[in-house]
């Protein structure tokens, strides 16, 4: 992808998964959904004919749209524009149209069925509709779907057209072009009976596939409608399923590091940089723990990495290795998977996606409301984001935070497809990985089955749901290069279960950003108090860091040159760290940076030692070394006098 004709590349694929959405169901497949959505905002409609979906439907819809509205809206506008545009040039304002509608036997009917053939009305339609210049291929095909059915007729103003087969979606052979809703009152035209037996023909895949119901006046509301606003949260009773595991273990007044944490909850030390908070700067505080029913020792296993919220450091490290032993049983190499840990059990509280309900959002659930008084009473000193099981602790959802993993393996995917092109037929091909980057959980299920039963299995253990992602190796898209600040890509943050083997820079491109990602790293560390004290310093670690900084090859040096003079800043960074955390002289922020420096130094180095072109000496693969834990330092029992340790 390293090419001048990547982006054209990509965008030809987009466009053609897009189009095969839409030849396989306006309303049938998540992908197509998402259109109809995308479209009913790009042309701000408002009076058209709702679709109701069940909630798992609804939920893969709105991640759809959150990963590809722009994009979405962009194929839209293109193709309505490029159609404006030749129907102009040939001076057609209008088109007379056919369309048929159809619906099984018993299912809702539109207030407007019982009407006769000739008679005009108003027939709410779809964002997206598709309609034909000819009578005989609507008809022939209504009498192919069989059970009751009309033909509608309209003449169509030009610039309700959005598409034409030249220009975008349309079927050359059904002569067939989409329009959007328009404001016209529509004749019917045709009748066909329930009575009336289906033609002998082979029916299609996408013809078995539903997803969700037309919206129609009068018609039993079983199905979530995107036409009603989203009520308060209603009040769940939890599942007699999910029962976390109970935390029996303490914090020990004599340990340092847990007295530090016991002062801190008690209100008898302010909050040091590393306690966690959310992005408003909202810090846990002993209320929140108390009310969630959190034992503080999981805050401490999760700022020192020993095991995620909910787990014991025992348990996470027998989930961890029960993990790879699955895969390996389903013929997955542990070098082939990358495993991290996303939501609430690596960071305490929720992305920026999940806001905190407020009193007011839950005035239909009076018992959610007052146990949300209950926990803050009058104060409004709370948290933006929700914290770890907020929802479940209220009563608003039926199951506890989960352990949301990522496993980004392109064996696995490799696996998956197999399994869905075997067993998954009928399905839309697209829904096997979606816009949004991960596969069909299913076909993830049906394709490892170690891995489904020791999911099951730990769910069962530790009293929570697992939801599993799948990706390729290259992980989550990143967002963040569309502008959008909500992203999963991997970061520096991750909670990270399991790496592969180190994997070499696809391109020079790559590590040119990756060298500079490095420099970044520097300099913000440079930047911090500590780096700007210490930028004069004659310490032999500090000398000896800079010393390695000015050995550094440009960017743009091939990876021989570069592999021996990064691993050097890498180890001199450690030493520092190492030096820095002894002295407990500076701030945890600044040691991070240090810290982060020394991680990037060394996974660049190890990445250039793979990258080497054939014939280049290699050095021995570089294992990356454990860092120095600086996210919840060892508070010293007296302070020490300042500088660093030898």
């Amino acid at each position: 992808m390293d090419t001048p004709r990547a982006d054209t590349l990509v965008r030809m694929i987009a466009v053609s998964e897009l189009m095969g959405s839409w030849a396989y169901g306006s309303n049938n497949n998540v992908r197509v959904l998402a259109l109809q959505q995308a479209t009913r905002e790009e042309f701000g409609l408002t009076e058209v004919l709702e679709w109701r979906m069940d909630p798992k439907t609804r939920a893969a819809v709105d991640l759809e749209l959150d990963y590809n509205r722009d994009a979405l809206r962009e194929f839209l506008r293109t193709q309505y524009e490029m159609t404006q545009e030749v129907l102009a040039a040939r001076g057609i304002t209008e088109v007379i149209s056919y369309r048929a509608l159809s619906w099984p036997e018993g299912a809702g009917l539109p207030d407007w069925a019982g009407l006769n053939i000739g008679d005009t009305f108003e027939a709410r339609q779809r964002p997206l509709a598709s309609w034909s210049a000819d009578r005989q291929i609507v008809a022939d095909w209504l009498e192919q779907r069989g059970g009751s059915g009309v033909i509608l007729v309209d003449r169509k103003p030009a610039q309700d057209i959005l598409s034409i087969p030249t220009t975008g979606m349309g079927y050359f052979a059904q002569k067939e072009w989409v329009t959007l809703p328009g404001d016209s009152l529509v004749t019917l035209d045709g009748v066909l009976t329930a009575d009336a037996p289906a033609a002998d023909v082979e029916q299609t895949a996408a013809s078995s596939i539903a997803l969700g119901a037309p919206a129609l006046p009068g018609a039993a509301e079983t199905l979530e409608s995107d036409e009603v606003e989203s009520p308060a949260p209603v009040l769940q009773e939890p599942a007699d399923r999910w029962r976390p595991l109970t935390i029996t273990a303490q914090l020990d007044p004599d340990d340092p590091l847990d007295n530090w944490i016991i002062q801190i909850l008690d209100g008898r030390e302010e909050f040091p940089n590393w306690w966690p908070r959310d992005d408003s700067g909202y810090a846990i505080t002993k209320r929140d723990l108390d009310f969630l029913g959190i034992n503080p020792v999981q805050v401490k296993w999760m700022l020192n990495g020993e095991a995620p919220m909910g787990m014991t450091p025992e348990l996470y490290q027998q989930f961890r290795t029960d993990m790879l032993e699955a895969l390996e049983r389903d013929g997955i190499d542990p070098s082939q998977v990358d495993v991290r840990l996303k939501g609430t059990g690596a960071g305490f509280f929720s992305g920026i996606h999940k806001t905190l309900p407020r009193e007011e959002d839950l005035a239909g659930n009076l018992e959610a409301a007052q146990r949300l008084q209950e926990w803050f009473g009058d104060s409004q000193d709370r948290p933006l984001r929700r914290p770890y099981d907020f929802m479940w602790s209220l009563g608003l959802e039926p199951e506890p935070s989960d352990f949301d993993l990522d496993i980004n393996s392109t064996a696995i995917v490799r696996a998956a497809r197999e399994h869905w092109n075997a067993h998954q037929t009928d399905r839309y091909p697209g829904d096997f990985m979606g816009g949004h980057g991960y596969l069909d959980k299913q076909t993830v299920m049906g394709a490892l089955p170690a891995l489904a039963e020791w999911a099951s299995r730990w769910e069962e253990t530790l009293g929570r749901p697992l939801s599993l992602g799948v990706f390729e190796s290259s992980g989550p898209f990143n967002a963040t290069l569309l502008g959008r600040a909500l992203s999963s890509h991997f970061q520096d943050t991750d909670w990270i279960i399991h790496q592969p083997d180190t994997l070499p820079y696809a391109t020079r491109d790559e590590a040119v950003r990756a060298a500079e990602e490095v420099t970044a790293r520097f300099q913000t560390w440079m930047s911090s108090a500590m780096g700007q004290e210490l930028a004069g310093s004659n310490h032999r670690r500090v000398t000896a860091l800079r010393d390695a900084w000015q050995q550094l090859p440009p960017h743009d040096s091939g990876p021989g040159p570069a592999v021996g003079p990064y691993g050097g800043v890498a180890e001199r960074a450690k030493a520092l760290v190492s030096a820095a955390v002894g002295s407990a002289r500076f701030a945890p922020g600044d040691l991070q940076a240090l810290q982060a420096l020394a991680q990037a130094a060394d996974l660049h180095a190890a990445r250039l030692a793979v990258t080497l072109p054939p014939g280049t000496p290699r050095t021995a693969p570089r294992a990356a070394a454990a860092a120095p834990a600086v996210a919840a330092p060892v508070r010293p029992e007296a302070r020490r006098t300042p500088g660093l340790s030898a």
